[in-house]
């Protein structure tokens, strides 16, 4: 996969296919303004920079639309060259109009992220504010939000150039030594520098540690409700969402397939995902089908809700359950017992730390909707701090970690082999400068504008 030739002018509609009010084109490049004044009418001859105009667009004479352009000159627009917006009516065909008159003109379309990608490039943003652009417009709840616009506001970007400028001085002293032919300089003071790595490996390790709670921020934390058959699991989901999602009957089997729903808790996204019952000796090849893929859901599950009948003594099913969430579950999952039907008169007391709910009448809900999002929140606190949602980041910040970790082992050996010292100080420099975009190859920096919608 290759980037895009920067050097041309290119057009996209910037706003979202299909008809509306109102739709916006974009163009970019260094005939962004020439290629403007080919179809629109009186002809912008020297555009006043980020003012706003109503001109028409017309074709072969004939009007088109009535239109408001912006024209911003490089390098102060979002691309840093010269760049024009033109507001229209959001009818599909004026649209697909003015996208033909901007190419007749000597634009080309636009490749996918590609307005960001020339920001970047032109030094406008760093490789994570770029990225957190395309995240920014994927949010689907207000922290996975907060946490975009943190990392498109440099919150991340800064507390990781911090950490590589303090490297760069730790390697500025080692190469120092290395560079000394006549031995006048002073002999590196192990112990100093040594608390220097640490602190570096610990602050490269925090970020990294954030990932998992990070990444349930932005892609929605997978929730799934598993039990033994007719513990209500379905009843639970209907609950927990609000509306009724899942058929319920009093017949034991009623659900024979995966059943996915998302919700809002306190501002975090997360996907329930209602399976069937976990049966020892399924009935039919559907209810076998409805197990395997409960088995699947279980062990790709951020948290389970692990659902139990507090009504009725514990069953052979109810055990197969447990077994089936032990050995599926990811160790990394949190598992969440729940004691359902908390309404009617309890057959079984539910043992500390558990969650006694009733779907009737919603008791306990708050509090098992709290515990489901607790993690995130420790993480995330009140959303003005860098996250890390992206597996990019977290393998480079790791990677970083782990060359300061053999660093710190080489020092605290007592061992003076400058040259290993100073190769572990540039590979965790390289890492972190991979998630700036100043070490980064061609095609992954493809990749990830790849994944952008056109018109960004």
């Amino acid at each position: 996969m290759k980037l895009p030739d920067t050097s041309d002018t290119i057009v996209a509609q910037a706003t979202p296919p299909g008809a509306g009010a109102l739709a916006i084109v974009r163009l970019s490049g260094p005939s962004a303004f020439a290629a403007a004044a080919g179809f629109l009418a009186p002809a912008p001859r020297a555009p006043e920079h980020a003012r706003a105009s109503l001109l028409s667009v017309r074709d072969s004479g004939k009007l088109v639309d009535r239109v408001v352009a912006v024209f911003f000159k490089a390098p102060a627009s979002y691309t840093g060259e010269d760049s024009v917006e033109i507001t229209c009516h959001g009818s599909p065909y004026i649209i697909r109009a003015i996208l033909n008159l901007a190419v007749k003109a000597g634009a080309r379309p636009a490749a996918p992220g590609e307005f960001t990608l020339r920001a970047f490039l032109n030094g406008k943003l760093d490789l994570a504010q770029a990225e957190a652009v395309g995240q920014l417009i994927e949010a689907s709840s207000s922290l996975a939000h907060r946490a975009a616009i943190t990392q498109a506001e440099g919150l991340l970007s800064g507390k990781v150039r911090g950490i590589r400028e303090e490297l760069v001085k730790l390697l500025a002293q080692i190469e120092a030594r290395l560079d000394d032919s006549y031995e006048e300089t002073p002999p590196l003071n192990a112990a100093g520098f040594l608390r220097r790595v640490r602190r570096a490996e610990r602050a490269a390790r925090a970020l990294s540690g954030q990932y998992e709670a990070g990444r349930g921020i932005r892609d929605g934390l997978k929730a799934v409700i598993a039990g033994a058959p007719n513990s209500g699991k379905s009843s639970l989901l209907n609950a927990l969402l609000g509306y009724d999602r899942a058929i319920v009957t009093p017949a034991a089997g009623t659900t024979r397939d995966t059943l996915e729903a998302g919700t809002e808790i306190d501002g975090f996204r997360v996907i329930f995902t209602d399976t069937a019952g976990f049966s020892s000796r399924p009935a039919s090849p559907a209810e076998r089908e409805g197990i395997l893929r409960a088995e699947a859901a279980l062990a790709a599950a951020d948290a389970v809700l692990l659902v139990k009948d507090s009504s009725v003594k514990e069953s052979r099913e109810d055990r197969a359950a447990e077994e089936k969430v032990k050995a599926l579950a990811q160790p990394a999952a949190r598992v969440l017992r729940v004691y359902g039907k908390s309404d009617l008169p309890r057959l079984r007391r539910p043992p500390a730390g558990t969650f006694p709910v009733s779907a009737k009448n919603g008791a306990g809900l708050p509090r098992l909707k709290a515990a489901l999002v607790r993690e995130q929140k420790k993480v995330f606190g009140d959303g003005a701090q860098a996250v890390v949602t992206s597996a990019r980041h977290f393998e480079a910040l790791a990677g970083a970690a782990g060359e300061l970790a053999a660093l710190g082992g080489l020092l605290a050996g007592g061992e003076t082999r400058l040259e290993l010292a100073a190769e572990h100080l540039r590979g965790a420099s390289d890492s972190l400068a991979s998630i700036l975009g100043e070490t980064v190859p061609e095609e992954v920096l493809a990749g990830i504008f790849s994944s952008f919608c056109f018109g960004k």
